[in-house]
């Protein structure tokens, strides 16, 4: 037979129980939520993007980037960068050439502007959210293809 004492015992740690952290909850609990999607923050951008007609990157542009990539989960851990070499990675924007959050967050850039790209983990080549500090130094318009016109008879 469990006495008054015993019971009011068992209650008290099954409250406890219900509303006390585990050590391992907790230390999920206490890092950054993955991203969903991609967060493209603008860092600068030069007067000179403003101007009329200024050269954004579309797909099919050549770019020259300088970079530096972070693990999202410890931002201060730089993973890879060549911003020490100043040897800026050329790449053809859009067509796979590098990791689609790339793709997708270079678009619109101009030479001279600095983002910092926050890629989910679905966007980037090894399946882990990371983020990126990106800065355009060059963009080489791919010359449009001369359409076939009509011969003169």
């Amino acid at each position: 037979m469990v006495t008054r004492s015993s019971w009011i015992l068992y209650c008290c740690l099954a409250l406890l129980a219900l509303f006390w952290d585990s050590p391992v909850a907790a230390a999920e609990d206490t890092g950054p939520k993955k991203p969903k999607k991609l967060k493209i923050q603008t860092t600068y951008e030069p007067a000179s993007c403003h101007k009329k007609g200024a050269k954004k990157a579309r797909k099919g542009d050549e770019l020259n980037v300088i970079y530096s990539g972070a693990f999202f989960t410890d931002p201060d851990t730089i993973f890879d960068s060549n911003f020490a070499k100043k040897d800026p990675l050329k790449f053809i924007l859009g067509v796979g050439k590098v990791m689609p959050g790339w793709d997708e967050g270079l678009t619109k850039m101009c030479v001279g502007e600095r983002r910092k790209l926050i890629i989910p983990g679905d966007l980037t080549f090894n399946g882990e959210p990371a983020i990126y500090n990106i800065e355009l130094k060059g963009l080489k318009r791919k010359a449009p293809s001369a359409s076939p016109g009509k011969e003169e008879l």
